[in-house]
């Protein structure tokens, strides 16, 4: 076999493996390796801006707090994966309209993916609580702060993890 044609032939292997393994149900994406039961150590409102994202029994919870004495913008979306959102419950939003401040969330008609705006101001939060359906096998959140990407100020579960990058996966039933 000629060297050409051996690398062909792993390259071919290659591809076919990754391809059976995502038609075996292998997702097209990577799950944080965090534990994200619990409400993050230590969150309070009024600290530095930062995004405390946990799951419990009533389901996820997404909370947005700052210190800062103007609005930062807490912004980003969710997106349910195998699955749909079946309730959404704001948290100490205000929704002014036409305001500068106006909290805002919107979902698609089909129910799998949410877009939020939080103009969140010194020692307040804002946020949501969600849940999914039992066939939602992840979600895929993308957190931005001032249209920035910081995962440093994002801290999921109990011991406050922080994701490697703005966009990350976590499962839609931890401890399932």
């Amino acid at each position: 076999m000629t060297p050409r044609l051996y690398s062909a032939l792993a390259a071919l292997i290659v591809t076919l493996s990754t391809a059976t393994a995502a038609r075996a149900g292998d997702p097209k994406y990577t799950l944080e390796d965090v534990a994200a039961t619990g409400r993050p150590a230590g969150y309070k409102v009024g600290q530095p801006s930062r995004y405390a994202v946990w799951h419990d029994a009533d389901g996820w919870h997404v909370r947005a707090t700052t210190n800062f004495k103007g609005a930062h913008v807490f912004a980003g979306t969710v997106e349910v994966i195998g699955g749909k959102m079946t309730s959404l419950t704001p948290v100490a939003v205000e929704g002014k309209k036409c305001s500068p401040f106006a909290d805002r969330a919107v979902w698609n008609p089909a129910q799998t993916k949410l877009a939020f705006r939080l103009a969140t101001t010194k020692g307040s939060q804002d946020g949501f609580e969600l849940t999914v359906s039992g066939k939602a096998t992840a979600l895929k959140l993308t957190l931005k702060v001032d249209g920035q990407e910081v995962p440093e100020k994002v801290f999921i579960g109990t011991k406050g993890t922080r994701p490697k990058a703005a966009t990350f996966y976590l499962p839609a039933h931890p401890g399932k």
